[in-house]
Order: structure tokens, then sequence, then C-alpha cells
């Protein structure tokens, strides 16, 4: 446990830090133990098991020591047949219910029915990206409008309708109760994307995005946020019947490329076969995968991995028409 003492201006700015042993924060630890207990026993379900668990508890308190907010997160890599792959999410209030909200029935590896593969028509079927493999495409279009490079990007086709009704929202670390960053900046969700449409890049205080910025008690300064948290919103829409699910992303491989393309390789199945389970290769821009959105179905999840996203399931053209347009690759890998 990692507890410290935030000094701040009268505008909200850290100045300084330092490490203290009150008890504040000993509840966290106590969720902590607790959260990683629950999540080994809920891998057990998960095919292969569970191979590592990390669970976060952060809080934050005003100078009375009264708790204004708490965030959990929760990460787990969990062996299948098909390779590691990881289950995580996130979210405020209770911290013992994150656990409850793994997927572990996602876990299963390709053939579940023995000798059975993708049917003969696949290509034609529409794809469904279930919240963790679409959590992709949502954190690497962000992080291609709001990088060096990607900012000078939003800002040369801001007002541009680059994608179909879906909205992209990039959210603040800091909690609503704080209301600032540790710069003392407004800590707001910008948007990123505007039913479709960019919008002009969040002006940067001290090289850091206004309401970001995070301090850093080794280094004495503020930075940016370790992992980034986005929001993606669109038009309801229906699964097809006979959609091809990518349910989850499987890990060990490279995902982000430098030439600004996306590699996921995810455990799939059939929406009217769900036992038939094989493995689809997805490759493309972002933006151009999301081009060939239908729309957004089902709950919102947070999905907590190499970003933080909130999105819903996100239905797209079929694979066929994907690789029509010239923009993306998909293939079938069968056990």
């Amino acid at each position: 446990m990692d507890t410290l003492r935030l000094e701040r201006d009268a505008d909200g700015r850290v100045t300084g830090s330092r490490r203290i042993t009150e008890p504040v924060g000993r509840e966290a630890a106590r969720h902590t133990g607790a959260l990683l207990s629950r999540t080994a026993a809920g891998a057990g379900t998960a095919h292969g098991g569970l191979q590592s668990a990390v669970a976060t508890v952060r809080e934050w308190y005003d100078a009375d020591g009264r708790l204004l907010d708490r965030r959990t997160e929760l990460l787990a890599r969990v062996e299948t047949a098909a390779g590691p792959v990881l289950f995580g999410t996130s979210g405020h209030g209770e911290p013992l219910a994150t656990a409850a909200e793994l997927p572990w029935h996602e876990g299963a590896g390709p053939g579940d029915t023995a000798g059975e593969g993708p049917p003969a028509d696949w290509r034609e079927r529409p794809l469904v990206l279930r919240p963790s493999p679409a959590a992709v495409l949502a954190a690497g279009t962000a992080f291609s409008l709001t990088s060096r490079g990607g900012r000078d990007t939003a800002r040369r086709l801001a007002g541009r309708r680059v994608l179909p009704s879906l909205t992209l929202r990039d959210l603040p670390t800091a909690p609503p109760a704080r209301g600032r960053d540790d710069l003392g900046a407004p800590a707001e969700p910008a948007v990123l994307v505007d039913d479709g449409r960019i919008r002009p890049p969040v002006p940067l205080r001290e090289g850091v995005a206004v309401g970001r910025a995070v301090w850093d008690h080794d280094t004495g300064a503020c930075g940016p946020p370790q992992l980034a948290r986005f929001e993606l919103l669109g038009p309801d829409t229906a699964v097809p019947a006979d959609a091809v699910e990518l349910v989850r992303c499987v890990e060990g491989l490279q995902r982000y490329h430098g030439d600004g393309t996306v590699r996921m390789r995810c455990l799939a199945r059939i929406a009217d076969r769900p036992g038939v389970r094989f493995t689809v290769v997805l490759r493309g821009r972002p933006v151009h995968l999301l081009r060939r959105a239908h729309g957004l179905a089902g709950p919102p999840t947070a999905v907590h991995s190499d970003s933080d996203v909130t999105t819903r399931s996100l239905v797209l053209a079929g694979a066929a028409e994907l690789e029509g347009s010239g923009h993306a690759v998909v293939s079938v890998n069968t056990p």
C-alpha cells in the first residue's frame, strides 16, 4: 500500500507530495486482497486457469480526511486453448462488485465443438466486436487523434465527417468530486469525434492535455496519466442472428503498429451456433474499420487493459466487405 499526501496551492495545483503512514487507505488495502481472492476463484471456471492478476483501489480524500471518491481497476491474465487472454474492468463505487463483472464464460478457447470450424459463408456474415476487441479500435482511433502527429491531423480535419454516427470521448482520470487535474485545470470529458466529425484537439498545458495532468511523486512533476480513458458512443442496432462474434483478443502479439494499423487475434464464435469456436485475425487502421460500423449493441462495458475504454458491442460489416474496401485483412485460424 502506498499512501501519499499531496500539497496543493489555492488553484488546486499540486506543489509537492510526501509518503505518510497514517491509516488512510487501509480499507482500500483490504478491498484489494479480497478482489484478488475473488478473481482467483472466478478464473477457475476459465479454460487453463489464472496466470496472474492485478487489483488496484484508488482513493481520493479531502484536506479533512473525508473520502471523496474510490475507483477500482482489475486485470487478470487467463490461459485459453488459443493463448493468454486479458480480462479487465474498472469502475467507481463498491470495489468487490468489480470482480463479478469479469465475463469468465468468454474464456473458452477454440474447438469447443470438435471437428467443426467456421461456416463456409463466414466472410459474408457481419462481424460483431464484443466490448473487449471493440475497445481496441476505440483506443486506436483515440491514440491517432491525441498523439503529437495526431493532434496536427485533428486540427487539420476539424469539422470533417470521417466516421458514421459515432462519438468518441476522452475521459479525465481525476474523479468528478475533485473537479480539477493536478495542474489545477478543470478535468472534464473532451470530445475527440462528435457524431462522426473530428473535433479540434484539446489545448496543452505544460505539455499535457488540459484536465489530464497527474502528479508523479517519484519525479516530482506532472505528466499524462499512465492509462488513458475513453468512451465510445453511437446509434443502437441489433446483433444480427448470423453474426461472427469476435469475443476477446488473444495476447502475445504486437497489437498497435507504427504504420497506424492494429492487428487483433480474437476468439470468435457464430451467434446462431455459440458452441463453434475458432480464431479470427483482423488487421487495418482503426478509423477505416470504424467507417464500416453499423452501430452499437448491448450494455456498455468498462474494458481495462492497455487503456480504459467504456463501450458497447460494435457491429461491423462482414469480412468480404471490409476487405473489398481495401482497408482491412481478415483471416481465420482453425485449431
